[in-house]
Order: structure tokens, then C-alpha cells, then sequence
């Protein structure tokens, strides 16, 4: 028996023991096992490569960590939020008694309370948006800590770098924490004039030859200026998101900025990813909210959600609105890859006779992800559902928002990846006000919409047909 007769069986019965213990070892859901299964046979031993770089489970890790002094700190700043069990007792209870389910589940699932009293003002315009956000640096005092997925190399990230190379020469506090995938194109020395000026740059999960995993990437997007300004929402740092892409077009997104105590949560999230990424030069205490006059009218709750949990927790958020909705329900997102739990909430909304609508993108972004999401809709036409397609550019919005009650504002789409693969966050927002708020934008986004009709579903061509089952299949790794 010749040597690379030798070696490929040796080769062989290892990758049969690698998909073996794929198989009875990693408690998989049932279609990505499959997902997975079929990614082995098509592409044998290549297969394993693939699922080093994009496959690795993470949930049974310990990624963030607190500090044994902090937990009494983390306790005092649960005490600053008020409770559920507080609000019953008071007026606001009149007010919100239709969101107190979905409140209580997410103080859960967050492991705080809800936090009143807080100004929220909605962008749907890059423009308009990065414009504020220049504004409230520049006119920062203490501090800046910035977390987004994608920074890039172009003329909207230049401006931003030049900015905080300025505010840490003032002796600001800059603190800049990217994804290292996401942001490769300012991985190398794009920052060194800010890091010379005083500030901090890291990376979140930086991938190298020893570590070089792709699928679980922190897509978050916070801003935190003198810990009494806060940003969270969808839009990251590139010109794209200023509507210059000549691909895309005009970007349709939605981003908040939140004055008040709900910053709180957002500056421990930030505090977790950074020391995450090596630093240990903040830790969590009891001035991590500074106190002042903002007398708010939006209650807010912060929830983070990863591979590193155990439940799905923006999931679970998103399928106790739905359950709670009595009116409408409206969702807009630029992927809708959601799992069985995720579509059967949707089809029971629909049969109790709420007004379901969702409104995707017309532009493909990730090709596969696409018609995935093409298809998902497709499923659930026939029950009601009301489907739009955004032809004004490419809408990128994370939003859901039901009966004029309650709404989420974030970075995790309704799909798969945000729900189990990437490091998110969203904002919870109650009342009417704020719900009535998010309610008009939908509709206005409505005049740039198609309607995709089951008959003009039904009509799609055969090319479409074979793309969407292909699609579904390889979805739960994409």
C-alpha cells in the first residue's frame, strides 16, 4: 500500500471522526445540523476549513466578564432603574399596562430593570444622523467611547478619526472599540495619530492564522459621549451610509440618540466589549451614569444579546411583542431569515387578525440572504401578510413596532445571524409617543415601497424558484 494510499485513508477516518462528533457532540439545532451536513458532503475535507472559519460554537464560552468588586455596582445601578413591580403601582402603569408582559420578559432576559424619564429623538438619514453625532463630540468634556462594526477607510471615517484625534488632544478620554472584520480596512495604521494623541483603539475578536473564526463578529453600534449621551441603531461609519454607494444608492436606515438614564446599560455594554479586547483600564462603578436635569418621556430597556448566551435573547424580546399584539405589527429589516419559532409568532399574529406588514429591501446585499428572505416572506403571503420592497436605495433599518405601544431600535436583524451568530444590542422603547413616532415612519416609507402581492409572489420566475430552496438550506450558516 503506497504512502498517499495511506495517507488519504488516514485523512479519511479522521474527517469521518471529525463529522461523527459534529453529529453527537455539538447540540446543533436541527437545520443547521443539516445546514452543516451537507457543507461535509459537498465539500469533503475542504468542509472542515469551512467550519473552523465560519462554524465554531461559542455559546458554552464565558466572553464577558465582571470584576468580583463590581457585582455590588451592577446591583446599585439595577436599583437606579425602576422596577415593574414599582410602575404597577403608579400612574405610569395606565399608560403602559399593554407593554407590562413584553417589560417584564425583557427585564429578564437583561437582568435590570426599565429606565423613565429619557429624551429619544429617531434618524432614518445617514446624513442627518453623523451630523448630530459631530456635534456631540465636539462638544464632549470627559469622555467618548465609540463601538461600531464597520469603520471605514473613506472620507466619512477620516473625518471622524480627525475629529477625535482633536478631542483626545484636549485630554478627552477616546476609547474606539471596532470589529476586526468588519473594520479590517483600518486595522493598520489608519489611528496612529489618534493613539499618539492619547487615544485607545481595539479590535474585537481579531482574527489571525491562530484564531481566524468569521461568523461571530460584534455587530453592535454605540456611542456614549460623557456618559449622558447615547447612540444605538443600524448605520456604521462609511460614506455607504451616507447614501453615496453607486451600487445601493440611497441607505435607508434608523438610528436613535438617548438622553437620560438609559444610557446606563449601553455604558456597561461597553465596558464588557472593551475589556473584552484586552483593556483593563475602566471597570464598572457607581458613576457610570452621571446624574443631571434630563426629564424624558420614553422608558427604555437595553438588551444584549450573543453566541456566548444560552437563549436567544433579542429573539425572544421580538416574539413576546408579537405575541402581545392586538393591532398591527410592523417590521422592517434588510434580512428576514428567521427560525420556525420566529415564523409560527408571525402566522399566530396573523390568524388572530393582526395587521402584519414587512418591508425588505428590492437590492440584493448578500446574494444568498436575499432571496432566503424572498422565500420566508413568500411563506407567509398567503396567511395576510402585507410585504413591501424599499425601491428608494437600500433600506437597512432594524426596527419592529406594535400597536403604538412599544418598538425596538438596534443592530440585530430578524434572521438567523443576528439572532444566534453576532453580538447585538437594541433599545426597547415604550409609550405612545415614541410608538406613534416610529408607526409614521413606517407608513412614510411606504411611498417608496412596491407591494409584493401572493399574485405577483406566485409569478416569480423559475430562475427564483431554484435560488430561494438553495438559499433556505444554506441559511443557517450564512
Amino acid at each position: 500500500m503506497g504512502i498517499f494510499r495511506i495517507f488519504f485513508i488516514v485523512t479519511l477516518v479522521l474527517y469521518i471522526l471529525f463529522v461523527l462528533s459534529f453529529i453527537f457532540l455539538e447540540k446543533r439545532k436541527e437545520n443547521s445540523l443539516i445546514s452543516w451536513l451537507l457543507v461535509f458532503i459537498i465539500f469533503p475535507f475542504v468542509g472542515f476549513l469551512i467550519y473552523l472559519i465560519f462554524g465554531r460554537d461559542m455559546s458554552k464560552k464565558k466572553v464577558f466578564k465582571l470584576y468580583r468588586n463590581e457585582e455590588k455596582f451592577m446591583e446599585e445601578i439595577k436599583h437606579k432603574a425602576e422596577h415593574i413591580y414599582d410602575m404597577k403601582k403608579s400612574n405610569l402603569y395606565k399608560v403602559l399596562k399593554e407593554s407590562i408582559e413584553s417589560m417584564e420578559l425583557t427585564s429578564i432576559l437583561s437582568e435590570t430593570g426599565i429606565h423613565f424619564n429619557n429624551e429619544v429623538k429617531v434618524f432614518t438619514d445617514g446624513k442627518e444622523k453623523f451630523q448630530q453625532l459631530l456635534e456631540d463630540i465636539k462638544k464632549a468634556e470627559n469622555e467618548i467611547h465609540i463601538l461600531y462594526f464597520i469603520y471605514a477607510n473613506d472620507t466619512l471615517g477620516k473625518i471622524i478619526r480627525d475629529l477625535l484625534v482633536e478631542k483626545a488632544k484636549q485630554g478627552i478620554k477616546v476609547r474606539l472599540l471596532l470589529d476586526h472584520f468588519g473594520s479590517f480596512s483600518v486595522s493598520g495604521s489608519f489611528f496612529k495619530e489618534l493613539k499618539e494623541a492619547g487615544g485607545k483603539v481595539s479590535f474585537s475578536f481579531p482574527i489571525s492564522l491562530k484564531n481566524f473564526q468569521l461568523n461571530n463578529r460584534n455587530h453592535r453600534k454605540i456611542v456614549i459621549i460623557d456618559r449622558i449621551t447615547a447612540y444605538i441603531g443600524g448605520f456604521n461609519i462609511s460614506n455607504d451610509y451616507l447614501g453615496e454607494s453607486a451600487n445601493k444608492g440611497y441607505w435607508r436606515d434608523t438610528h436613535i440618540r438617548i438622553r437620560g438614564p438609559g444610557i446606563i446599560d449601553l455604558q456597561v455594554r461597553f465596558f464588557l466589549d472593551w475589556r473584552n479586547a484586552g483593556n483593563d483600564d475602566i471597570v464598572i462603578k457607581k458613576d457610570v451614569f452621571l446624574e443631571n436635569n434630563i426629564k424624558g418621556t420614553v422608558p427604555i430597556q437595553i438588551l444584549s444579546s450573543g453566541p456566548d448566551s444560552q437563549v436567544e435573547k433579542i429573539k425572544l424580546a421580538y416574539i413576546e411583542m408579537i405575541n402581545n399584539a392586538k393591532e398591527f405589527i410592523y417590521i422592517q429589516t434588510p434580512y428576514f431569515v428567521p427560525d420556525e419559532t420566529f415564523v409560527d409568532a408571525i402566522r399566530l399574529a396573523l390568524i388572530k387578525g393582526v395587521d402584519v406588514r414587512i418591508m425588505i429591501p428590492n437590492k440584493q446585499d448578500h446574494i444568498f440572504v436575499y432571496w432566503a428572505t424572498y422565500s420566508y416572506v413568500g411563506d407567509l403571503l398567503p396567511l395576510g401578510l402585507k410585504a413591501y420592497t424599499y425601491e428608494n436605495g437600500f433600506l437597512h433599518a432594524k426596527t419592529i413596532v406594535v400597536d403604538n405601544k412599544m418598538a425596538s431600535v438596534g443592530s440585530a436583524n430578524f434572521d438567523k445571524r443576528s439572532f444566534n451568530l453576532s453580538f447585538e444590542c437594541n433599545a426597547f422603547l415604550y409609550g405612545e409617543k415614541i410608538g406613534e413616532e416610529m408607526k409614521t415612519i413606517f407608513i412614510n416609507d411606504l411611498k417608496y415601497c412596491k407591494e409584493l402581492t401572493l399574485e405577483k409572489y406566485n409569478k416569480r420566475s423559475f430562475a427564483i424558484r431554484i435560488k430561494e430552496p438553495i438559499s433556505r438550506i444554506i441559511s443557517p450558516i450564512l
